[in-house]
């Protein structure tokens, strides 16, 4: 019986982004780096998924998310020559996560697609974030499954994370401001991080960190730089803020977030 027309009418025919190949291996279906081609068919034939491939690496690191995201040894250059790379398997959130875990419909645009279109198009426009390697998905009757492999910036932590190893610190108020900053580019150049939160801005290590976001596949490219945006990134980042509160317990309010990211109070 052949497939309905609607669960193929979302995959690229061709690679949309320069530098990357469609790879196709029933149930198989990639966007591969083009020099990581050869080796994302040595581990599709030995492991089945690119997710099994790297819970098997020795030199195996495991990140806190959502689900199990591995990082492990780079087995070929990517696009910045990162020594490791970040593997992720995707898992349903809310409601949906119980019934559905790590299983999407084939309608519509493939998830791991999206995030590989957004994080070129972000990158291109100058918004600091990892490169990706690889989008997959696996085929499964109705469903599909889905892996994302990015390069691991070196030493960077969420934001999350520094906030409460730093509170009350100069580096607490140094990574806000940082912060602040990755919404005004974001704002700048154009792109819309739907889900910006403190687990998907990571910043670098020293006395001067960078700030990269990560997590694009539902951000949106947009024509021009739109304040209704702006405003809807720094309210969704300041509850996330506010959530985290403090490791002695304490609530920070959203005007002393605001005033920290040294942005004004959204619009209502």
């Amino acid at each position: 019986m052949s497939r309905p027309p609607a669960l193929q009418r979302y995959w690229p025919k061709e690679a949309p982004e320069e530098g990357y190949r469609i790879y196709t291996q029933r149930p198989t279906r990639a966007l591969i780096w083009q020099p990581a081609e050869k080796w994302l068919d040595g581990a599709i034939a030995s492991y089945g998924t690119v997710h099994a491939w790297a819970e098997q690496q020795g030199d195996r690191r495991d990140f806190v998310g959502r689900g199990r995201v591995f990082s492990v040894p780079a087995p070929v250059a990517g696009p910045d020559s990162a020594d490791r790379w970040a593997v992720r398997h995707f898992h349903r959130g809310g409601a949906l996560s119980m019934h559905m875990r790590d299983r999407y419909l084939r309608v519509g645009r493939r998830r791991p697609i999206r995030e590989l279109a957004a994080s070129v198009a972000a990158r291109a426009r100058g918004i600091k974030t990892p490169a990706v390697i690889c989008a997959i998905t696996y085929e499964d009757g109705i469903y599909y499954r889905a892996d994302l492999i990015t390069e691991v910036i070196p030493g960077a932590k969420t934001l999350a994370h520094t906030l409460l190893e730093h509170d009350g610190t100069l580096a607490w108020l140094i990574a806000m401001r940082q912060a602040g900053e990755v919404i005004q580019a974001l704002t700048e150049l154009g792109v819309h991080h739907v889900d910006l939160n403190a687990h998907n801005i990571v910043l670098t290590s020293g006395a001067t960190p960078e700030a990269y976001v990560v997590d694009l596949d539902r951000a949106r490219i947009l024509r021009k730089p739109s304040l209704s945006a702006r405003d809807q990134m720094l309210a969704r980042l300041t509850r996330s803020i506010v959530k985290i509160g403090t490791p002695t317990g304490e609530k920070l309010t959203e005007s002393e977030i605001l005033a920290a990211l040294d942005h004004p109070s959204t619009t209502r």
